[in-house]
């Protein structure tokens, strides 16, 4: 495949991985995020601004367009709706009709979640078919983009594939994110910045979690080899205890130390067990997930101390 790929939020965790994976093929990858960074070769791109939208796909016509952008907090989106939803819903739409004016021949790459399923109560792997059961602001405004991107599939032959990411992990994740804020917490102990203790919100319920690396891997498989108008869960299978995860890390670190949980779930969250099934994204494109959550929580370690240590000298 041809032609510039433009990824937006790509200033993002799952953002910069994609850009490099991209970039490793020898693509051209135009990079954008909100407010942009010439300094790091950012392009200005805000996706409430309809003007600042169609200007960015008219300079570049993509042949790719990976929409990673959005207002990914599910706290964030609980507190400001409006704003969730002018971000996640009509920031998409706007992206989706500069397409169609200046490269309607492009594929879209839309980002969803595996949120938009809900609470999962039977224990099975869920597929793409399951029905779509939004509990929260954020949930709903990603199960309303995913439909809008199948829409214009439907009503316009929009090359659209649509990805459902359950968790992601490794190296680099924010704090605002679970496991980040413990990987962080954990570095600290390890290299005697904190006292050995992990505090963290409630670790109800089990998660599948993908590595970021993998996750990028995905959203290269399905640019290039997805089928237009699917919808591809990007999953391992496996649902990870959330305290088992933590005492995972905790091992890893080499460190004794205590976790100190809150009961309450972090804002927009649930407790729920929820894993799915990729099989499809798996016999369509190849892609299966390659990193293990030792690897993975080792790497995130790792880099949560050289970070420490680079802010630390600077």
């Amino acid at each position: 495949m041809s032609g510039a790929v433009l990824v937006t939020g790509a200033s993002g965790f799952i953002g910069s991985y994609t850009v490099a994976a991209f970039r490793h093929t020898g693509r051209d990858v135009v990079a954008a995020s909100f407010g942009g960074n010439s300094e790091r070769g950012l392009e200005a791109l805000d996706l409430r601004d309809a003007d600042q939208v169609d200007g960015v796909l008219d300079r570049v016509r993509p042949s790719v367009v990976v929409h990673l952008a959005a207002i990914a907090n599910p706290g964030q989106a609980q507190a400001d709706p409006v704003r969730a939803y002018d971000v996640n819903v009509m920031g998409q739409l706007r992206i989706i009709q500069a397409v169609q004016r200046h490269t309607p021949a492009a594929r879209l790459v839309a980002m969803s979640s595996a949120e938009i399923y809900g609470r999962i109560e039977t224990g099975e792997l869920v597929t793409e078919d399951a029905p779509l059961r939004p509990a929260s602001v954020y949930a709903a405004t990603k199960a309303a983009a995913d439909l809008q991107a199948l829409q214009y599939h439907l009503s316009d032959g929009l090359d659209v594939v649509r990805l459902r990411l359950f968790g992601s992990v490794g190296p680099g994740r924010s704090t605002d994110y679970f496991p980040g804020r413990q990987v962080h917490a954990v570095a600290a102990i390890v290299d005697g910045r904190a006292e050995p203790v992990v505090p963290t919100f409630s670790l109800a319920g089990a998660r599948d979690y993908v590595d970021v690396r993998d996750v990028a891997q995905a959203i290269l498989a399905a640019a290039d080899r997805g089928r237009a108008g699917a919808v591809y869960n990007v999953a391992t299978g496996r649902a990870w205890p959330l305290r088992q995860l933590v005492e995972r890390l905790i091992a890893i670190g080499g460190v004794a130390a205590d976790i100190k949980e809150e009961r309450k779930l972090p804002p927009g969250r649930h407790g729920a067990v929820v894993a799915g099934d990729a099989t499809r994204l798996r016999e369509d494109t190849g892609w299966r997930p390659q990193i293990t959550m030792d690897d993975s929580l080792r790497d995130a370690l790792t880099q949560a101390r050289q970070a420490a240590s680079a802010a630390t000298d600077a």
